[in-house]
């Protein structure tokens, strides 16, 4: 049995159901917005292994006939419940961090584990992984200190700046009301980076496929080019064998089977930004027609 978990109308989880079905593969979905209400959940690790059973509405799911989970689990601020209901929200949490569990010990293809996605919780210790695969990196300063972060836009003048944790932020160039807040860094050590000039491509691993899309804008975080009003254009970009195989072993390394990784790649060398261990890979599929749904629906049911 394979196991859809997420959001049904998030675009990632709709399109991987589609690629299922067309292939006529069996799977169960967990909606996530129907956790207070339809799922129940029971099972236990013992000696003779792990044991239990999920219950999706009418449909019983022993979890020894598991053999593939896609996970795509949203915050559960943003799963709406019924009002004046809190104790759907204690239910809802205490199910979703259950099948979590479940699923980072289940003997099953997990796409991905919460033990290997953790690598993105703090980007410095990710950027040592992606050093260690061989990508080199930008010039990165992590700083609370004014002085040092004012010292540094000043010898590299061209200077970055985002979050060092998960929680998404935008990535935008250090300017001159940027250097008057940076008194506040005191409160919130921030992530400064050498701005580099080159292709910005991002590359999906699913499995050992790889799906490269470059993405042609002058805005610096393209994500949301639609606030300076500009379109970005997406189009399919061929990397090289040698760093199609760095993509995988980097995946693998981390311990995922599907990952988004960032890169610029110049005429000298390839910089690795991030990798996203749960990547929204919808926004670049249609935008480009690369069938990485249907890789992963492979991926799920080999």
């Amino acid at each position: 049995m394979i196991i859809v978990c997420g959001v049904k109308s998030e675009q990632p989880i709709a399109l991987l159901l589609s690629a299922l079905r067309r292939k006529g593969v069996d799977y169960l979905l967990i909606n996530q917005s129907d956790l207070f209400r339809s799922i129940r959940l029971r099972w236990k690790l013992s000696q003779d292994g792990i044991s239990g059973k999920i219950k999706v509405g009418p449909e019983v799911v022993d979890v020894k006939e598991i053999r593939s989970v896609y996970q795509r689990f949203m915050s559960i601020d943003q799963i709406p419940v019924p009002p004046n209901k809190p104790e759907y929200i204690g239910h809802t949490r205490s199910v979703l961090l259950s099948l979590i569990d479940l699923f980072d010990i289940i003997p099953a293809r997990i796409v991905n584990r919460r033990r290997s996605m953790m690598s993105n919780n703090s980007k410095p210790y990710q950027s040592i992984l992606i050093r260690k695969a061989g990508f080199s990196i930008p010039d990165t300063l992590i700083t609370n200190v004014p002085d040092e972060a004012n010292d540094y836009v000043d010898k590299h003048t061209h200077v970055i700046y985002k979050s060092i944790s998960a929680i998404r932020s935008t990535v935008k160039k250090v300017d001159n009301e940027d250097k008057e807040r940076f008194k506040n860094l005191v409160f919130l050590p921030t992530q400064f980076q050498k701005m580099i000039s080159g292709d910005n491509v991002r590359v999906h691993v699913v499995g050992d496929k790889v799906f490269a899309t470059k993405i042609n804008t002058t805005v610096i975080d393209y994500r949301y080019a639609h606030i300076e009003n500009e379109n970005p254009e997406f189009e399919v970009y061929q990397l090289s064998p040698q760093l199609e195989k760095m993509c995988v072993d980097l995946t693998e390394n981390l311990g995922l089977l599907f990952s988004g990784i960032d890169l610029i790649i110049t005429n000298k060398e390839t910089y690795c930004l991030e990798v996203n261990t749960s990547p929204a890979y919808s926004y670049y599929q249609q935008r480009t027609g690369q069938p990485i749904s249907e890789a992963l629906a492979d991926l799920l049911s080999a």
